[in-house]
């Protein structure tokens, strides 16, 4: 099912501030940045090795990523896995208990779906089949 880690998604307060970061100090360069999640979200990748770092600002103050930053502050957001066919991963998931947080939405590296973190020992996964 899981093929390896996608990305691990970071929530951050201000986006170009986040992507000079790791270009000053890690020499990392970062994707140009894209608005997604029904436009409530900018992202930009930053490949490391063989994993990215997704780097996430709310746009705004409503939407998922507004209240997580809110609550919590900038850091971990959640581990991307990537899956070979994300229907059948999420139906021999549901089959074994699991829960779905958010069920197959059009995502930034393909479909992708997130898992509840009260069934993932408080992590929250998302899986994506990426896009060829």
């Amino acid at each position: 099912m899981i093929k390896k880690i996608s990305h691990l998604g970071l929530a951050v307060e201000n986006l170009e501030e986040s992507r000079e970061y790791y270009k000053k100090v890690f020499g990392l360069d970062s994707s140009e940045p894209i608005v997604a999640a029904n436009g409530l979200v900018k992202a930009s990748m930053i490949k490391v090795g063989e994993v990215h770092i997704e780097l996430l600002q709310p746009i705004g103050d409503v939407g998922v990523m507004s209240k997580f930053l809110e609550k919590r502050g900038e850091g971990f957001h959640h581990i991307c896995y990537d899956v070979d066919d994300i229907h059948k991963s999420l139906e021999s998931l549901k089959a074994a208990g699991m829960e779905i947080l958010i069920d197959v939405m059009d995502g930034i590296e393909g479909p992708s779906a997130f898992l509840h973190p009260k069934k993932t020992h408080g992590v929250l996964v998302e899986l994506v089949e990426k896009k060829e």
